[in-house]
């Protein structure tokens, strides 16, 4: 911009020299005053078309290529653009609040959503507290509880429940449906996608061998891979803690007695903790329902289960427990992958299994380097796995202590004694059979059970407990399995798959492995034949032949069978199985014959 010096500028006379670079011209701080405004290029003056003033901020925008013009105009004493105000006249009046709310005064701070989105549905609690006493310190308290679902961004949703309380209850097992008070998770899902980081449920996936229900703590992901209906890929990946050990119990049932009765660990663990929701009750091969009003109720905390009278228990009774019990002897983790694919004609699908204990990461039971090496020592013989369990403690006065003794050329006898001296010895006796012991149980006391010591007649033991432990070992489960299912024919499918197995009781040793491999094979060939003719098909006849083979080693995750399976073709106790049997079924719509 150059400035003409030809009129004072005392004067309300403007008269200046402005270059056109395209852009709108800022002229004065001051506003114009209408009517007293021109400008010329080369001499000439412009119509009013070729250029767009705004008089109360004196800026100029130019529609014509010229660069250098010459404008003459006159200045009010004030700028009319500039707003004066003592309060912003926004929040008094706005046209989308409508005529009505004209002098209606609102805020214009907004909440910040931590959580983030109004698309989340939030649900929940935060709280803060402090405590303090006249005989404790002061403390602050806090907790967390939330849930959240919604949408976090287009074809993505959330599903969320977090806490930070650490609850050492579970559900008590005397109703039909349980409430997960522990369960924490984030779930992150589409059409095609889920992510789950927490607590999850694994279940069986396609297959025959292959079967479990497994309660993790981790992260898994399940992904399709195509669009198409028609013919899908899916892949299932999972990496997680477990939190529980499988076992199948067969409960010996007393005549006119519901219970309770009393479950125990693979390793005949008396003492353990069901997990919730993970037990199935056959009586006489029929799955029963929990409740109180229904057939049985179970207390997780002490493993017992009582049934109603809606089943009078005998002693013929047939029942048979498979739950999942809390594990704290080492650290296990699970790793789990499965791939199907579907269409019309065809279903494949290919399945991998393994879970392991942590053999360096003890958790109950802390081993020494001298008991690692006995158990890498004894290979698969876990009857090998017993120390001793006396400890020199000294005196203490509310136990049963022993005084350690020779008698009759024998070292290290146990006698039970009240003396503060001599008695500094604790054990733990455990039961081993008649005759495999040098201990019997003795009598009770205030204090628990006594054990005495009995001599041995010509070298053989005469008692039934031993001052001993036995100690767990790390253990190994895995398979994989494969198979294809395939329509022939319209009305025949053709149904087969492979399974390897590997079972490792004692990851310690690697003496006794060649019983650690197995594999196993069913074909099953189903055949469906109309037998009527007219339009509504209501007759059919149900065919199925079924070819099993398994090898004597083969152990799977869980009972894949129906639980009578053993009762119904008498194969138990029998290493190698080939079983091959027909169905033959005819049914009618509506009603089985």
């Amino acid at each position: 911009m150059i400035p003409f010096f030809g009129v004072a500028q005392t004067s309300n006379l403007r008269a200046k020299t402005i270059e056109n670079d395209g852009n709108i011209i800022k002229l004065d701080t001051l506003s114009i005053y209408p009517n007293s405004f021109e400008i010329r290029c080369n001499g000439q003056l412009l119509k009013f078309g070729e250029y767009k003033l705004n008089y109360a901020e004196a800026s100029v925008q130019l529609f014509i290529d010229c660069p250098l013009l010459d404008v003459i105009y006159r200045v009010l004493p004030m700028d009319l653009s500039k707003v004066y105000a003592k309060r912003d006249t926004s929040i008094i009046y706005s046209e989308e609040k409508g005529m009505r709310e004209r002098f209606l005064i609102g805020t214009n701070e907004a909440n910040a959503d931590i959580f983030g989105g109004v698309g989340l549905n939030k649900s929940g609690s935060i709280s803060r507290g402090i405590s303090f006493g006249n005989n404790q310190d002061l403390g602050v308290n806090s907790s967390l509880n939330l849930e959240l679902s919604g949408q976090i961004a287009p074809n993505l949703k959330l599903l969320a429940s977090v806490t930070d309380d650490n609850l050492p209850i579970q559900a008590d097992g005397n109703t039909n449906t349980l409430q997960e008070f522990d369960k924490v998770f984030i779930q992150i899902y589409n059409d095609r996608f889920k992510l789950i980081a927490g607590d999850f449920w694994l279940e069986k996936p396609e297959g025959y061998f292959l079967k479990y229900k497994k309660r993790g703590q981790g992260l898994t992901l399940n992904y399709r891979w195509t669009k198409d209906t028609t013919k899908v890929w899916n892949t299932e990946l999972s990496g997680a803690l477990s939190k529980g050990k499988f076992q199948r119990q067969i409960v010996q049932g007393v005549e006119g007695n519901q219970g309770p009765y009393r479950l125990r660990g693979a390793e005949n663990e008396p003492f353990i903790i069901v997990l919730s929701g993970t037990e199935k009750v056959y009586i006489d091969g029929r799955l029963k329902e929990r409740g109180q009003e229904f057939d049985y109720v179970i207390n997780y905390n002490t493993a017992e289960v009582t049934f109603t009278s809606r089943n009078q228990i005998t002693k013929d009774s047939r029942i048979v427990v498979e739950f999942q019990y809390s594990d704290q002897n080492y650290a296990r983790s699970l790793i789990q992958t499965s791939t199907t694919y579907s269409s019309k004609k065809m279903k494949f699908w290919f399945n991998i299994y393994s879970e392991q204990d942590a053999k360096n990461q003890s958790l109950q039971q802390d081993l020494t380097t001298g008991q690692k090496q006995l158990l890498a020592s004894i290979g698969d013989d876990l009857s090998l796995a017993r120390i001793t369990s006396t400890d020199s403690v000294g005196f203490i006065e509310n136990q049963n202590l022993y005084r350690m003794i020779d008698s009759l050329g024998v070292d290290s006898v146990l006698v039970y004694s009240v003396n503060p001296v001599t008695a500094v010895y604790r054990a733990t006796f455990e039961f081993v059979g008649a005759g495999n012991g040098d201990y019997i149980f003795s009598n009770f006391n205030a204090l628990g059970k006594v054990y005495k010591w009995v001599e041995p007649i010509a070298g053989v033991s005469q008692g039934d407990y031993q001052p001993s432990r036995l100690i767990i070992t790390p253990k190994q489960r895995q398979m994989i399995t494969s198979g294809v299912s395939i329509n022939l024919t319209k009305f025949l499918n053709l149904e087969t798959e492979l399974a390897y197995s590997k079972v490792d009781i004692n990851t310690f040793s690697k003496f006794d492995r060649k019983d650690d491999r197995s594999a196993a094979g069913r074909t099953k060939l189903t055949g469906l034949i109309p037998l009527s003719k007219d339009s509504l098909q209501r007759w059919s006849l149900k065919t199925a032949l079924e070819f099993e083979t398994r090898d004597r080693y083969f152990n799977p995750i869980e009972q894949y069978r129906s639980v009578e399976f053993d009762r119904d073709w008498n194969t138990r106790n029998q290493g190698y199985e080939a079983v091959s049997y027909t169905h033959l079924r005819a049914h009618e719509t509506g009603r089985n014959l």
